[in-house]
């Protein structure tokens, strides 16, 4: 079994996705890929979905995997996008999106407490 394969087992979070798959690719801004073994943030996400890094069919496909993701997760892609264009690594964009996720639990638990009161 692959290392991708692997790993799309595990269902991983969007940022151990960036913190971990994307050990494999170089860093890059403004394109998904540079048709090699280049990508951005969300170039990684429909690389970890089984996108080759090609603009080819499968590509949209990929594409929307990567939206569906990041919407069910609640995170919006114009930050991701913003964040690696403005030079963040993937790694602190994972960092990022754990501590706003860590933030968000701590709110609804807030928000559940209040409730019960």
């Amino acid at each position: 079994m692959s290392q991708q394969e692997l790993l799309l087992k595990e269902k991983l979070s969007i940022s151990q996705i960036l913190r971990i798959y994307a050990k494999q690719f170089t860093q890059i801004t403004e394109r998904y890929s540079d048709g090699r073994n280049g990508r951005c943030a969300i170039g990684v996400i429909m690389s970890y979905f089984g996108w080759n890094g090609k603009d080819d069919s499968d590509a949209a496909s990929k594409l929307l995997g990567a939206l569906i993701a990041l919407r069910h997760a609640g995170i919006d892609r114009n930050l991701l996008i913003e964040m690696n264009d403005s030079g963040f690594t993937f790694s602190e964009i994972a960092d990022y999106l754990d501590r706003i996720d860590k933030h968000s639990d701590m709110i609804e638990l807030d928000y559940r407490f209040d409730f019960w009161i």
